[in-house]
């Protein structure tokens, strides 16, 4: 986002200018079949898709020599946000690791005293996806 050069920027309205770069036609056209896919499913669905994809990985990775999750998984508030530590490593080196040598996406995170990695799978993704990102975390840890 780049703000107008051409008036004070005192306003929402300082948002509104499409002559700043290259205008994302593909992005608006996609907007309205993301309502209707997500309409068509239904947030009561997808939510409980997400805390199935979530306690799914977890139940997996639990065995994990010094495993920590920082999430709880025991609420219907649980989505697919999670976020987990393993004890005694470095979780930035651990975020690169995934990314670098087995091309999973992971988000470090560090908030005070609290420190882990973000995961959150989305809807369209397949327990066996899961399985391959849990794979993949053993095989960093043991690299």
């Amino acid at each position: 986002m780049l703000a107008p050069f051409d008036r004070p920027a005192l306003q929402i309205d300082k948002f509104d200018h499409w002559n700043l770069g290259t205008y994302n036609s593909a992005l608006q056209a996609g907007i309205a079949p993301a309502i209707a896919f997500h309409k068509l499913i239904g947030a009561e669905k997808m939510h409980a898709r997400l805390r199935e994809l979530t306690r799914y990985w977890i139940s997996l990775a639990r065995d994990i020599p010094g495993f920590r999750l920082h999430t709880a998984t025991d609420t219907d508030s649980l989505g697919a946000i999670a976020l987990f530590a393993i004890d005694g490593r470095d979780m930035e080196k651990l975020e690169r690791d995934l990314r670098e040598k087995h091309q999973v996406h992971v988000k470090y995170r560090k908030v005070e005293h609290m420190e882990g990695l973000r995961v959150s799978p989305h809807v369209y993704m397949r327990k066996g996806e899961l399985d391959g990102f849990v794979g993949a975390l053993r095989n960093a840890l043991s690299d």
